[in-house]
């Protein structure tokens, strides 16, 4: 039954934080919709109707299978960056928010990549195409990451090649798994120290809230992985954070892209230049939502969720600083394809000395080892990065699991 109160929650591969979302607008009084390719999606319990399209189909059969619901879109909620296309398209169709054009040039890594170059906010040596035909010659210096354009998410498919035998080898690897077309960035490698910055974006300029550094990031599969600490206990990290947020203010301004909610990724380099990864139009996952809530006075999706609507944000914003809690997020990931046979209780785990939060999938399945399979999460406190060890080493010790 159609209603002046539907909004479209899109999800793909069962991303999109569907059940917070729908959470969150039923609270408003709205009536969330998922709209996803799967049919019985798990996601769908949580929302009021369930639409299923072919993310791979065009855009008329996206708007008949709308019609066909009954389903009067007031707004479209986009967490998955594959989707960012279909949302500048919706929003535009359905005369909603967040169909500025600008938005596009978040569609691809690379475009996002020329348009920094052209503003003279990146100096990094890059090539972009379909998989089987991407020209390495184009690279000079090495090593490189090779890593999708469009269709990412969850670091999946990224690769390392320490020089032009071992790219090619990397471009087949990914031309297999996906196909010949799909669309990858080659890009020179960034040494230093990873970090990501959280915050909305308020009339074109970004304003970094929340900055984790990934204190041991998994540089071998590209994974975030072990303790991230918020806020960064590097000075160099620090400043590097400040940096590429006025990079990104920059970069939003011109593209005219005037709200909306940013996770950045990004990397300092030894000579102390902050230098983008890449940038995703959405919170930062996992219990990046509930570490920001907690030292930030505001919850990111409900900030997103405003936007959306076109409803009244700025007040919700108005004080909002990070404090100076000490926090780290502690994953863990799925160490083989499988069914998740067994876990130690989430509730075991946030029972322990330091640990504030945490979330667990407990009916979660692997079908790939291609990209980041985070099951579970504990985020913790202490007055020391050595105490946050401590207390990461305790949750560790005590977390077992099993997948089958």
């Amino acid at each position: 039954m159609s209603s002046e109160r539907d909004v479209l929650v899109f999800s793909k591969r069962f991303a999109g934080g569907v059940d917070v979302i729908a959470e969150i607008l039923k609270g408003m009084n709205r009536r969330p919709v998922l709209v996803s390719e799967i049919p019985g999606d798990v996601n769908a319990e949580s929302c009021a109707d369930h639409v299923v399209v072919d993310w791979g189909g065009d855009f008329e059969q996206f708007t008949a299978a709308i019609e066909a619901a009954g389903v009067a879109p007031t707004a479209v909620v986009n967490l998955v960056e594959p989707l960012i296309e279909w949302q500048v398209r919706a929003a535009r169709h359905y005369g909603v928010p967040g169909g500025e054009p600008g938005r596009e040039t978040l569609l691809s890594k690379a475009s996002v990549r020329a348009k920094m170059r052209r503003l003279r906010l990146s100096d990094i040596e890059y090539t972009a195409g379909p998989v089987a035909s991407v020209a390495s010659e184009f690279i000079e210096e090495y090593p490189v990451i090779v890593k999708p354009a469009r269709d990412s998410g969850g670091s999946r498919l990224v690769r390392k090649a320490t020089d032009p035998a071992q790219l090619s080898a990397r471009l087949r690897e990914i031309a297999e798994i996906s196909c010949s077309e799909f669309e990858v960035v080659v890009e020179q490698y960034l040494d230093g120290v990873e970090f990501s910055v959280d915050g909305p974006v308020v009339d074109g300029s970004f304003r970094g809230l929340f900055v984790v550094e990934k204190t041991e990031h998994d540089e071998r599969r590209h994974h975030d992985a072990g303790l991230r600490i918020s806020p960064p206990p590097s000075d160099h990290v620090r400043r590097g954070a400040t940096e590429l947020a006025e990079k990104i203010s920059t970069l939003c301004a011109d593209l005219q892209i005037s709200a909306g909610w940013l996770h950045v990724e990004g990397r300092v380099r030894p000579n102390g230049r902050a230098e983008l990864v890449e940038i995703n139009p959405r919170p930062g996952g996992g219990l990046h939502r509930s570490a920001i809530t907690r030292t930030c006075g505001v919850d990111p999706f409900r900030i997103l969720v405003l936007m959306a609507l076109g409803e009244p944000y700025l007040h919700e914003l108005e004080g909002a600083a990070r404090n100076d809690e000490l926090l780290a997020l502690l994953p863990f990931e799925a160490d083989q394809v499988g069914t998740l046979a067994h876990a130690t209780p989430i509730d075991v785990i946030k029972r322990l000395p330091g640990v504030v939060d945490g979330y667990q999938f407990t009916s979660f399945w692997v079908t790939s080892m291609e990209q980041e399979n985070f099951f579970t999460e504990a985020l913790i406190t202490a007055d020391t990065v050595e105490d946050l060890s401590t207390v990461a080493k305790n949750v560790i010790a005590a977390f077992e699991f099993k997948f089958e």
